[in-house]
């Protein structure tokens, strides 16, 4: 299915994959908890997700608030998307194909910008 998005639908499903994509970005940074630790997680050898985590001083101030700020962009880039007016010309199957859609037009690029060669 070939679909004509509107423009302001794909540029905030734009928005979304760079917002999304900073925020991971940011959180591979990040100690492993928000809150400091001054003794870690000692493994207890029980589950397949069991593991030691050292000491940690936690977020930053301006740390935990730059996950705050992309996640909130995130949420509402996530709302302006899924609740589009031109959602409603879809259903079902139709509505599942035109989202995915969507996201393969928004990860191609604008339609003017050519790739080199």
């Amino acid at each position: 299915m070939a679909t004509d998005f509107p423009s302001d639908l794909l540029a905030a499903r734009r928005d979304l994959d760079a917002a999304y994509t900073a925020l991971a970005a940011l959180s591979r940074t990040l100690p492993w908890s928000v809150e400091p630790d001054e003794n870690g997680i000692a493994a207890t050898g029980h589950g397949p997700h069991d593991i030691a985590r050292p000491p940690t001083p936690g977020y930053t101030e301006p740390e935990a608030a730059e996950v705050a700020r992309l996640t909130a962009d995130v949420m509402r880039l996530a709302t302006v998307v899924t609740s589009h007016a031109f959602w409603s010309g879809f259903s079902g199957p139709d509505l599942v194909e035109a989202r995915m859609d969507l996201i393969n037009a928004a990860k191609a690029g604008p339609p003017d910008v050519v790739a080199a060669a």
